[in-house]
């Protein structure tokens, strides 16, 4: 039989145990290996993948419908039909910070600071 004493300080350090596993996983993905995975043309799926879910920092949607137009003498044309999106992603651990900037879903710039 376990005495109290010693029982509490088995759950205490059963919990500062998981505590210390919970913080060291998440943060372990902000690496400067991790950054250097990061590669334009990467999916944000793909990215996240490795570096777990990030958090959205802004996006924007551009839609710019077709237009018809003809000039006399010379024929028709349409111009536009153009959609575009643009996403900036970033994961911070304390001082740590990857942030990534998805243009129609792919990588196309990275930042970092503190690795």
């Amino acid at each position: 039989m376990i005495g109290k004493p010693v029982k509490n300080k088995i759950v205490v350090l059963t919990s500062l145990l998981l505590c210390f596993l919970l913080v060291a996983g998440c943060g372990g993905r902000l690496t400067r290996a991790n950054y250097d995975r990061i590669q334009n043309g990467m999916t944000l799926q793909e990215v996240e993948a490795f570096m777990g879910k990030g958090n959205e920092e802004a996006s924007s949607q551009i839609d710019i419908p077709s237009q018809s137009f003809s000039v006399p003498g010379i024929g028709s044309a349409t111009v536009g039909g153009v959609s575009t999106s643009s996403k900036v992603v970033s994961w911070r651990d304390g001082v740590k910070l990857i942030t990534i900037t998805f243009s129609n879903g792919k990588v196309v710039s990275k930042l970092q600071t503190g690795l």
